[in-house]
């Protein structure tokens, strides 16, 4: 009797808007790996890119998660293939995965901008009952009623997530240009924000910063998006509200 063919996962990389002939923005998601809260920054970058996301490990059966920020960099560049993005956009665990990847990039001889959200540099000190916190803020995310296969792959994905962070620390300089953009709020689980920031600026020596007036959760909703599009459009060369 043969063996039941097991199907492939599908792909990871996910298309959000497709333009001919544009260069690639790449965004890459937070912790628990939602995708919903980029769609309105991702409906503005498409304006002048074609724009793609890279889906996080673990959230669709046969997944495997991946517990370390490398192995998230390097499964995001396999992702995108032959596309090699002239940007790459993060937000909190999106933003160090990001910040690797532009460094492997810079390894060939590429310099995507890179536009950080809110992300630090350093080992992640948590609490658990932070931890859980936001874990209850990413279920909630998945809907009234969600499957509880999907809640179980979500948290253990999330869960594979915060290891990551704990054990990670960026070491390496990006000698691109980078933009990073911090919120003011603290109940994130992104603590000393102020060395972040220095530690950022020591390993970018070409990055811009600025301030957010909104909460690490948020910075993409629709009260906020003016500046948050504002700030990445004016560091992009951009004007406001430009096609």
């Amino acid at each position: 009797m043969s063996e039941p063919v097991r199907e492939e996962p599908p792909s990871r990389l996910i298309t959000l808007l497709r333009r001919k002939d544009r260069p690639v923005c790449v965004m890459l998601p937070g912790a628990g790996g939602g995708l919903n809260p980029y769609l309105r920054l991702a409906s503005y970058l498409g304006r002048s890119y074609s724009v793609y996301a890279v889906r996080a490990a673990g959230l669709v059966p046969g997944d495997t998660v991946e517990d370390s920020i490398a192995a998230m960099a390097d499964s995001a560049l396999s992702a995108l293939g032959d596309r090699t993005p002239d940007l790459v956009f993060g937000w909190s665990l999106g933003g160090t995965i990001g910040w690797e990847v532009c460094v492997r990039l810079a390894d060939r001889g590429r310099r995507p901008d890179l536009v950080i959200v809110d992300s630090s540099p350093l080992p992640r000190h948590a609490t658990a009952d932070a931890d859980e916190r936001i874990r209850k803020l990413i279920v909630a995310g998945l809907g009234p009623r969600p499957d509880e296969h999907t809640v179980a792959r979500v948290e253990r994905t999330f869960r594979a997530q915060v290891r990551a962070l704990a054990g990670y620390a960026a070491d390496r300089e990006y000698p691109g240009r980078a933009l990073l953009l911090m919120c003011a709020d603290a109940d994130d689980g992104i603590s000393g924000r102020d060395v972040a920031l220095r530690r950022w600026s020591e390993l970018a020596p070409d990055l811009k910063t600025a301030t957010l007036d909104a909460g690490h959760y948020e910075v993409f909703d629709p009260a906020h998006l003016d500046r948050l599009t504002g700030e990445i459009g004016a560091f992009l060369g951009r004007e406001q509200g430009s096609r």
